[in-house]
């Protein structure tokens, strides 16, 4: 399970330095870990957004197209 996970790793950071981030500093303020971490919360947003999205369309398909008279 740990060289999986080594191996994903060694993915992940091979592709951010393709794009130009570079994964490694003399702080570490950027790493491969946050990178992954920012990943993962951009999708549960992308996910919630989605789901609302769905739900107000629903709601919205719903609404009945002629309302009777009170009384």
């Amino acid at each position: 399970m740990q060289a999986t996970i080594n191996h994903l790793r060694l993915l992940i950071e091979v592709q951010l330095n393709l794009l130009g981030v570079r994964t490694r500093d003399d702080r570490g303020a950027v790493s491969t870990e946050m990178a992954v971490a920012i990943g993962v919360m951009v999708a549960i947003a992308a996910a919630a957004g989605i789901i609302f999205l769905a739900k107000a369309q629903s709601n919205a398909n719903n609404i009945p197209d002629t309302v009777e008279p009170p009384g």
